[in-house]
């Protein structure tokens, strides 16, 4: 609003509680939708651990993850058990990737959860195994070394206009793995997700680096 609206008393109005405030990425958003190129999983299914959705996606939910110093995610919930992420630093994109949840564990109890959280080797051992595949540690790859879960707190938006109206925080660990004779790599994110004193789960995605060019957002 500009000082001459302010001298003839105008007001801006008041901002909605949780309310939506920053712009999203790419053009994203909620309730919109996205197709992704799968031309690369189709070429090779047999290389992939798990394949990315087909067909225009809706996105119910964003969530926004802000990691400090104008560093950010920003996860595009889609209809068919996936999420597009892209990662921003000071608005500017610097990369994308869509991952596709492959397995979800329910811990029996709070307890249990946290042995998981401090103690599991698929929460930062430097070399683990899944789906019958080895995968490393996407950072600090010291051998024998397991180092703490990467902490962070998520918000998300769902509804017409957006609405802020969940929080969680996740306890999570990425590796990764080459795949043979094809130059690129395959992701393998796992999660504790922690959503209040009586809602916790693991989550296990598997994904994949992506670039503008293999998304198609309307």
């Amino acid at each position: 609003m500009g000082w001459l609206d302010r001298l003839r008393g105008k007001t801006e109005a008041p901002v909605p509680a949780g309310a939506l405030t920053h712009a999203l990425p790419l053009g994203f958003r909620v309730n919109g939708r996205v197709a992704l190129d799968t031309m690369f999983s189709r070429a090779h299914p047999e290389a992939l651990t798990a394949p990315l959705p087909e067909g225009h996606q809706g996105i119910p939910c964003y969530g926004h993850i802000d990691l400090g110093g104008g560093h950010a995610l920003h996860r595009f919930y889609l209809d068919d058990d996936a999420y597009v992420q892209v990662s921003t630093n000071n608005d500017a994109v610097e990369g994308i990737k869509a991952f596709v949840f492959v397995e979800t564990v329910n811990p029996a109890n709070q307890a249990e959860f946290q042995r998981f959280v401090t103690g599991h080797e698929h929460l930062g051992a430097a070399r683990i195994e899944y789906a019958g595949r080895d995968w490393h540690r996407d950072f600090s790859d010291e051998a024998g070394t397991r180092i703490p879960a990467v902490v962070y707190d998520e918000a998300l938006y769902r509804g017409e206009p957006p609405r802020r109206d969940d929080d969680l925080t996740h306890y999570a660990m990425l590796y990764r793995r080459a795949l043979p004779g094809l130059e690129r790599d395959e992701f393998l994110l796992v999660t504790g997700e922690d959503y209040g004193p009586n809602e916790f789960c693991v989550t296990y995605a598997v994904g994949q680096d992506l670039n503008t060019a293999d998304l198609d957002i309307t």
